[in-house]
């Protein structure tokens, strides 16, 4: 946690005084405050740089950590790449008392195989806890180049519409957990930031979580400079597309998997 505090600048808000946390950031973010400890808006923070994410903290003692590690080979197989960063810490403040707010569902296009976020502190419910919609990445999948490709640009319109009867037809979940508690899901799940209602209830948090992805190694990878991963584009996702990969089916999302998908369905959250 001090890593977080110690790269605000300006004390644009303070870890002592909460009346800041509301709001936030109160000032001006600017350009070069982005470029060194990510964007910050509307309360949401992606503490992120080329340099943060990437120091060993976060390398060793949490995306390589043996029982990460482990886990990770559970679902996908060995041998596991060695992760060079995670994105970093992102950060969501408690919203004002009875302000008005809602979630902002999104799908990620990357190259990852399997994704994690690592809670940071304790995330109490109703704190902004991870949050995803069961089930949506069967719906995402057969939208994409390939099956751990970018999203097809002619398919981006349906995409869309199907993407918007998931949030009208499936309840979403959020995840609250303990310092150390790691959520492991599917790459192509819709998911979001939840709504931070803590300053509602007796103890305003800030919720804090590292996101880290996965894919196995001995592949041949590229920077897909128009989608990203790329130095130019999501340079802060650890993963890559790679030459292997193959063109998204109905029955392939499951390929490759290191446990029996045999009994997997849509209302599966974790797999």
């Amino acid at each position: 946690m001090d890593e977080v505090w110690e790269n605000v600048p300006r004390e644009i808000v303070k870890r002592d005084d909460v009346q800041t946390w509301f709001d936030a950031p109160h000032g001006q973010w600017t350009e070069a405050d982005a470029e060194k400890a990510g964007q910050f808006a509307r309360g949401t923070w992606k503490m992120r740089s080329r340099k943060i994410g990437t120091e060993p903290f976060f390398v060793d003692k949490i995306a390589n950590h043996p029982r990460m590690r482990q886990l990770v080979s559970l679902f996908i197989g060995d041998p596991v790449k060695r992760s060079n960063r995670v994105r970093g810490v992102y950060c969501i403040f408690p919203k004002p008392p009875n302000s008005e707010s809602r979630l902002a569902p999104h799908g990620d296009h990357t190259a990852a195989q399997l994704s994690a976020m690592v809670f940071v502190d304790t995330v109490p419910p109703h704190s902004g806890g991870f949050t995803i919609w069961p089930g949506s990445h069967y719906m995402s999948h057969l939208y994409h180049t390939t099956v751990y490709g970018p999203l097809d640009p002619d398919l981006a319109e349906p995409y869309s519409k199907a993407r918007d009867n998931v949030l009208r037809e499936i309840a979403p979940v959020e995840f609250s957990g303990k310092a150390g508690d790691v959520v492991f899901w599917h790459p192509r799940l819709v998911h979001g930031g939840g709504v931070n209602r803590s300053a509602e209830r007796d103890r305003p948090v800030v919720r804090l979580v590292v996101p880290c992805e996965y894919q196995r190694d001995g592949m041949t990878p590229y920077f897909n400079l128009s989608h990203g991963p790329a130095p130019n584009r999501q340079w802060w996702v650890d993963t890559r597309n790679f030459r292997e990969d193959v063109p998204a089916t109905a029955d392939n999302m499951w390929d490759g998997w290191a446990f029996d998908t045999s009994t997997t369905d849509a209302g599966d959250c974790s797999a």
